[in-house]
């Protein structure tokens, strides 16, 4: 994760402020570059204008060194003491947030110019792309990071076999094979092809907008399917081949007794009662 950062120019050791600071104070270089580093890292940490409620020995508790040091680095121009506050000099310029920002953005510009001339690079005057040997070369020249693609690239194009089979309205059905015959007799055996063949002749005559490019094969097998599902070519209407009248069931024969009132029910019981009792 990233966490809080300050732009450093890469030739800090060597500006002439910090020579001059160096020949002032008598310490190494790299020792006054750590402490101004820790002096902007503490400032961006704790200001948001540059200014700070601190003094030169509180600097020097915070960055290292001494008050000394801190009032040879006022010296030089980098920052300023007065009435109990420190100023960062530039602080606008370089370590704000705006200036974060626009660090940021002139990366990000720089990164899109690298990936555009190694684009370009693998590509003729003319835009044509170069040859294979040509592309290994400029490759190996290129910085050993990859250039980020800033495009997607075109997907695959996904090619579809030709069906043989072909339908006009002159000539009919084209490139149907014996193979093909077979494979639908024994998928669709309720099925008369030729007579399914010419319906669907007969329905593409009928409708002419719906004779373009179609994949014939497809609307063949579809047509069969459907057909075969509603009962094939000779099927009774609403009734399909396989199916077998409902058996009957019980209910068929029962008939409901007529309704009898509660004495009506006892005086049949009783009847019951003494006719099994004289057999």
């Amino acid at each position: 994760m990233a966490g809080e950062w300050i732009p450093i120019d890469c030739n800090l050791g060597t500006k002439p402020e910090v020579l001059e600071l160096v020949d002032e104070t008598g310490v190494p270089v790299e020792v006054a570059v750590y402490r101004l580093i820790q002096l902007w890292s503490w400032a961006s940490m704790n200001s948001s204008d540059g200014t700070i409620r601190a003094t030169p020995s509180r600097i020097a508790s915070a960055a290292g060194g001494d008050e000394q040091f801190w009032l040879a680095v006022e010296r030089v121009g980098w920052v300023s003491f007065a009435d109990g506050n420190v100023v960062i000099s530039g602080w606008e310029k370089r370590f704000s947030n705006a200036a974060k920002a626009r660090a940021m953005a002139a990366r990000r510009q720089d990164a899109h110019r690298q990936r555009s001339r190694n684009g370009a690079a693998l590509r003729g005057c003319n835009g044509a792309a170069l040859p294979e040997e040509r592309r290994g070369e400029e490759k190996r020249e290129e910085i050993q990071a990859a250039p980020v693609p800033t495009s997607k690239p075109p997907a695959a194009s996904r090619s579809r076999a030709k069906s043989s089979i072909s339908w006009s309205g002159d000539s009919g059905w084209q490139g149907i094979t014996d193979g093909d015959r077979q494979e639908w007799a024994a998928a669709y055996p309720g099925v008369v092809l030729d007579q399914e063949l010419a319906k669907a002749t007969a329905w593409l005559r009928a409708n002419p907008k719906r004779c373009g490019k179609r994949n014939w094969r497809g609307f063949l097998v579809g047509w069969f399917g459907r057909c075969q599902d509603k009962g094939g070519t000779h099927r009774e209407p609403g009734r399909r081949p396989e199916d077998k009248p409902p058996p009957k069931v019980w209910r068929d024969k029962y008939v409901a007794a007529p309704y009898r009132r509660p004495h009506e029910v006892a005086e049949v019981a009783l009847a019951i009662k003494l006719k099994e009792e004289d057999t």
